[in-house]
């Protein structure tokens, strides 16, 4: 397969799978919030803030789709990798691995999305609770974190800047 497939399927999974999840989470966590602000219009801050955070897995599928774009030279105008050597099939190979890792790890942003969502409705009942739903949603986006980390250190040793 010719690299540049490699590397587009990368930068793809990276930031669909990420974002797709990332729309499911907050879609969760929005009608939760729409729910408790309609009980008490005071619940919009705390329910704005834990519906945000499935989305930064999104963020991170398109800080790795940037990478991706860069280090592979379609994001400057010219890609490294046009010839199909073993090399640069092995470095395409490489790109499309970080960007799945990204993308399925990036699958956490629906149980955070969930979790978002009964933080939601506990700050409601009981204001004093919103650390603690903060640090439950936080808890699912550690491997969101996780697989940015790794997808970084496949691009940087693998493929290099």
């Amino acid at each position: 397969m010719d690299p540049i497939v490699y590397v587009s399927l990368g930068a793809a999974l990276a930031a669909g799978i990420a974002g797709a999840a990332s729309s499911f989470g907050v879609g969760v966590a929005g009608a939760a919030a729409a729910g408790a602000v309609a009980e008490d219009e005071k619940n919009f801050r705390n329910a704005l803030i834990l519906e945000g955070l499935p989305m930064t897995q999104s963020i991170y599928g398109l800080i790795t789709l940037f990478l991706i774009l860069l280090v592979s030279g379609i994001l400057g105008g010219g890609f490294k990798f046009a010839e199909a050597t073993q090399e640069n099939i092995i470095k395409g190979a490489i790109l499309l691995g970080a960007g799945l890792t990204v993308g399925l790890t990036g699958l956490s942003a629906i149980p955070q999305g969930i979790i978002s969502s009964a933080g939601i409705g506990a700050v409601s009942k009981n204001p004093k609770t919103f650390t603690q739903g903060i640090i439950f949603a936080a808890m699912a986006e550690t491997m969101a974190i996780f697989g940015l980390v790794g997808a970084l250190i496949m691009i940087v040793t693998g493929v290099g800047f």
